[in-house]
């Protein structure tokens, strides 16, 4: 996990400077135009990973930290999606933080494409937990977005899941018990051409290529969101400028699967516009914390986010949790953690 704090001037500024020097996302600009997707960054290979583990650590001197997964469909089903989120995603952090849902997020974002159409190194890219912004943009920047997928039905959602459930640690669950958030973008229904999710998932196979793993039987799909869902909140994102985003069936096979694995179906998230997604989360994390909505919109429409109307309207219905994770206040007009808070969270 990166150590240095996020500033979004440094981040806009760096980006300024990858633009000027042609740099900005060129993995994934030559990928696409060389068709080689098999060339992924070694700080985003899943077979890579130290210990086998990606941690979200609280940083020095405190014992709060925000974990926070994105799971980017990056097929070609998804249209311009992951390319706005690739571009825009660091803003949650910027958000989360100015506005004081919490003072230390984490950002681990994962892109996948389809096992069924493309090799499987090429498959699966994974980041390290994040706070800082000169680690946030080398990961970003060097994610591809495949665009591929198969005349097939559905995607590899289960390996996201099988990865946040065997492959992080998050020491503000294991410390304090608070979960982080697992959020994943996407258009297809949960498992291939309606193949049901309690009976299959990941093979064998595809976690030793992939992961590097031995295991000896399919773990199915449920059993890995079961197992997320023990240390994460979970969120389904289901943008509607994609191929599939308007299917309301394909809603209702996510929602079966949340509540099959003890998450409110609620929380499959139908976003009408494109640029509400990353109001979307943040609105999300900070309902679920308690923070009341109109608070939350007005901060965002003050911070230039987009579609913060639409981003309204898709969280509506979410439920804010109590106890330790409802810890905000209102200072002064904007969302801010109050000095007993933080202070609470600083390590004695």
């Amino acid at each position: 996990m990166g150590s240095s704090g996020f500033s979004s001037v440094d981040y806009d500024a760096a980006v300024r400077n990858l633009r000027q020097t042609g740099q900005a996302f060129k993995r994934s600009t030559v990928a696409a135009q060389t068709g080689n997707l098999r060339n992924i960054a070694e700080i985003l290979d899943p077979r890579k990973l130290k210990g086998g583990i990606r941690e979200a650590c609280f940083a020095q001197g405190f014992n709060d930290a925000l974990p926070i997964v994105v799971s980017i469909d990056g097929t070609g089903s998804m249209e311009d999606v992951p390319h706005v989120i690739q571009k825009d995603l660091p803003s949650v952090i910027d958000l989360l933080t100015e506005k004081g849902i919490s003072d230390h997020p984490n950002l681990l974002f994962m892109c996948h494409d389809d096992e069924r159409a493309i090799a499987p190194d090429a498959l699966f890219q994974m980041s390290q937990f994040e706070a800082g912004t000169k680690e946030l943009i080398k990961s970003l920047n060097e994610m591809i977005i495949p665009n591929c997928g198969g005349g097939n039905r559905g995607e590899a959602y289960h390996l996201a899941f099988y990865a946040a459930a065997n492959h992080t640690r998050l020491e503000t669950f294991e410390k304090n018990g608070e979960k982080g958030f697992f959020i994943m973008i996407c258009d297809e229904e949960p498992y291939y051409e309606d193949g049901d999710p309690a009976k299959f998932g990941t093979s064998p196979e595809i976690a030793k290529e992939v992961f590097g793993d031995k295991i000896e039987a399919d773990v199915p799909m449920l059993e890995s969101v079961k197992k997320v869902a023990e240390r994460f909140h979970i969120f389904i994102i289901r943008p509607g400028h994609t191929a599939h985003g308007r299917n309301r069936e394909i809603t209702k096979r996510w929602q079966k699967l949340l509540k099959a694995a003890g998450e409110n179906p609620e929380h499959v998230l139908e976003v009408e516009e494109t640029d509400a997604i990353i109001s979307t989360m943040v609105l999300a994390i900070g309902r679920l914390h308690g923070v009341d909505k109109d608070e939350i919109a007005d901060v965002l429409r003050a911070k230039g986010a987009g579609g913060v109307d639409a981003a309204v309207n898709a969280t509506s219905a979410i439920v804010p949790v109590t106890g330790a994770l409802a810890v905000t206040a209102k200072v002064s007009g904007t969302l801010a953690t109050s000095e007993n808070a933080a202070a609470g969270r600083k390590r004695r």
